[in-house]
């Protein structure tokens, strides 16, 4: 019987080469550097301070767009360190080409079906309780930018977790605590900062665990990234273009915008964890990823 992840041994291929553990700990060092210094080389080739403003607010179609694709600075700077650390380059975190523009797509086009058929179930959004709906002609217009600004970012995302990390790990260790977890947890450990307050943060960064979990399993079955980055991309580009709170951080892309609220109404102890809405809220996320994952691996027929 065929191992389900026997493409993943052709997969870590081009990391054997390199894989003493300083190389890691040395790229994860850098990256970390790399990332914190991206948005500062990025806003300098900006034409203007209200341009700057707009990129760091990130509540409106620029700014929202300009945040994602800034992605694309920590790309580089970690393309560059893998040639320098590792001596290898772009495609052999990628895998097949052909076959990771194949899952891509059609994992993409799959789990994208399943969030549309998402957002008919209740709760239903009421147009009572909306702030705005933009003009739909130039909201629709901008899915073509959002898509591209969407694949930097995740593509950044995956490279470095379910490509490279994945890689390096697997060639240290094959249980899949090593190549498939420990990679994810940290992913959903820089998640955490997404949240308003520590308990919404853990609930970002446990989904964002599981998320991670949902794409390493698929660049296992495939043997390339292109499933993983369709999964991750549908699932950013709904929370980008649907709906949205006005004045919040990535708004600037949402068809529907409900009205501010000040952040720090959300921001719950950690003792809020208990509480059962939150247990309840975080049982939704994670069903979302598990009923993302199996659209996949539907798609993908393994």
């Amino acid at each position: 019987m065929r191992h389900p992840y026997e493409a993943h041994r052709s997969f870590i291929r081009p990391a054997w080469a390199a894989r003493e553990t300083w190389r890691i700990l040395v790229m994860i060092v850098c990256f970390e550097i790399v990332f914190a210094v991206s948005p500062t080389i990025f806003t300098a080739f900006l034409p203007s301070d209200a341009a700057v403003d707009a990129f760091y607010e990130g509540t409106t179609a620029f700014g929202t767009l300009a945040q994602f694709a800034s992605f694309g600075i920590s790309a580089i700077g970690f393309l560059v360190l893998l040639r320098l650390l590792h001596g290898r380059g772009f495609w052999s975190l990628i895998g097949p080409a052909h076959a990771a523009r194949r899952d891509l797509i059609r994992v993409g086009r799959a789990v994208a079906i399943w969030l549309f058929v998402f957002e008919f179930l209740p709760p239903w959004i009421n147009p009572a309780d909306l702030a705005e709906v933009r003009d739909f002609g130039v909201w629709a217009s901008l899915i073509p930018l959002a898509l591209v600004a969407v694949l930097i970012q995740v593509g950044t995302e995956e490279m470095f977790f379910r490509g490279y990390l994945q890689q390096q790990c697997a060639c240290i260790s094959n249980s899949p605590w090593a190549w498939m977890v420990l990679p994810s947890v940290m992913f959903g450990a820089l998640h955490f900062w997404n949240g308003n307050g520590a308990a919404e943060g853990v609930l970002w960064a446990i989904w964002a665990t599981a998320l991670g979990i949902a794409c390493a399993d698929l660049t296992a079955r495939t043997g390339n990234l292109g499933a993983a980055v369709g999964l991750h991309m549908a699932n950013n580009v709904f929370a980008l273009l649907v709906v949205g709170v006005q004045g919040w951080p990535s708004s600037g892309l949402a068809l529907f915008l409900y009205p501010y609220e000040d952040p720090a109404l959300y921001a719950y102890g950690i003792e809020a964890l208990l509480s059962p809405w939150i247990v309840f809220q975080l049982l939704t996320m994670l069903t979302s990823v598990l009923i993302m994952w199996l659209a996949a691996r539907i798609a993908l027929r393994r």
